[in-house]
């Protein structure tokens, strides 16, 4: 605590060290996290990777990434102890979930039918279908399509096969066509989760992760 009289600058810098911003990137060894942790960091400085619970226990908010299987995930989550924490508690805690991590948010997913997700959007995860017009997987730039505020727009870097399909379509703010319409960016309170990768999508990518920082700045 800051002591009554003169304050000193190590006294102010520990004070905020203490009851500021810890982000923590949940580290289940899915892909270049440090990429998303630099990202983050244009906007707050306090940026961790871990998968230690006692220190996601003091996070004031949460990134849950991912690329590879939705089966895999859900699997490593729990063999370190960590999917009955999120499930209780990410409803509370500002989180963002960026590509297969926006998709462990819902309820279950066709890639592993057996793997129940973390189900804090209630709703199911579908594979992309190959046509004549698109392929899969579906890997590049492509354009967000606002529907609800915050309004979020540009092209946007993505590189996945399966989208999400949520039962309450008022959780959608953007979509994005490939071969057919489906979120880009989904937001339920504290929630928010992006089917693409906002660290590799420039200024529009940029401006979520503020948005996201901003998000937790709200509730100190």
């Amino acid at each position: 605590m800051i002591q009554k009289g003169v304050i000193e600058h190590h006294q102010v810098r520990d004070y905020y060290r203490e009851v500021l911003i810890i982000i923590i990137i949940v580290d289940y060894g899915s892909g270049n996290l440090r990429s998303i942790q630099k990202s983050i960091e244009q906007y707050y400085a306090d940026v961790r990777i871990s998968h230690a619970l006692s220190l996601i226990q003091k996070a004031r908010g949460i990134v849950l990434p991912g690329v590879g299987s939705f089966g895999d995930a859900i699997t490593k989550l729990t063999e370190i102890g960590l999917f009955d924490y999120l499930k209780a508690n990410i409803g509370r805690i500002p989180t963002l979930g960026i590509c297969l991590g926006m998709q462990l948010l819902f309820s279950t997913s066709e890639e592993t039918m057996n793997a129940k997700g973390l189900n804090l959007i209630p709703g199911k995860v579908f594979k992309l279908n190959n046509s004549l017009s698109i392929r899969i997987p579906h890997t590049g730039w492509n354009r967000l399509i606002p529907v609800l505020k915050p309004d979020f727009n540009g092209y946007v870097y993505f590189n996945h096969s399966y989208y999400c399909k949520p039962h309450d379509i008022k959780v959608i703010i953007n979509y994005v066509l490939h071969g057919r319409f489906f979120p880009a960016i989904i937001k339920k309170g504290n929630i928010l989760g992006t089917q693409f990768h906002p660290e590799k999508s420039k200024e529009p990518g940029n401006k979520i992760l503020e948005y996201f920082v901003s998000m937790i700045k709200e509730r100190l």
